[in-house]
């Protein structure tokens, strides 16, 4: 539920809707295209950052409009030019960090929102501001955890029409967790990896 519930709420901070760009980064992950989903079904075009290069095909299959790299240097003037020189309306930003929020505001077009999911668990969660940069663009930024029971009724909601899919990359038995773990510190899935009890 979580998966889909926090995004809906990031869609509540940072709302998009169709002529909207929104930026999602760490792509492959699964509240990322949970993301993606959202915003498609808002109208919205859809660009997905992510490190590794050789998933663009699998991840453009998941509704994002382009995949753009996180380690090419050139990135926030590839969303300039996807955007018509603007940047993105909203970045919702599934990695965190500061390396991430950084590049989600250099990212971000005048009076832009920039949500921050979560934050990388070998990081500090402490982000470094630069007021320059929030007074020069505007820009506002929003926190967003997890969801209210609205939120999952919404959901669930969703899910019934057939309006959101979720992404499983991989299932494991529960004897099998210590493999699971091992596949997500691996980094080489797209979507979410269960535990089947």
């Amino acid at each position: 539920m979580w998966t889909y519930t926090t995004p809906l709420n990031c869609a509540r901070q940072a709302p998009v809707g169709p002529g909207d760009t929104v930026l999602i980064t760490g792509a492959s992950g699964g509240m990322a295209t949970a993301c993606a989903q959202l915003a498609k079904l808002s109208g919205a075009t859809v660009i997905g950052t992510t490190t590794k290069a050789d998933r663009d095909d699998a991840l453009k299959t998941l509704g994002y409009d382009h995949i753009l790299h996180s380690t090419d240097p050139h990135l926030p003037a590839q969303v300039r030019q996807l955007t018509h020189g603007l940047g993105a309306d909203a970045v919702w930003d599934c990695v965190g960090g500061n390396d991430f929020f950084h590049l989600s505001l250099s990212c971000a077009r005048l009076g832009a929102t920039v949500t921050v999911l979560g934050t990388p668990p070998s990081q500090s969660s402490r982000l470094e501001l630069d007021a320059l940069t929030l007074i020069g663009q505007q820009v506002k930024i929003a926190g967003v955890r997890g969801a209210t029971r609205r939120d999952q009724q919404l959901c669930l909601q969703l899910l019934a029409a057939g309006h959101i899919h979720p992404i499983i990359d991989r299932s494991y038995p529960l004897a099998e967790a210590a493999q699971a773990h091992t596949y997500l510190e691996s980094h080489r899935q797209v979507g979410k990896v269960i535990l089947l009890p």
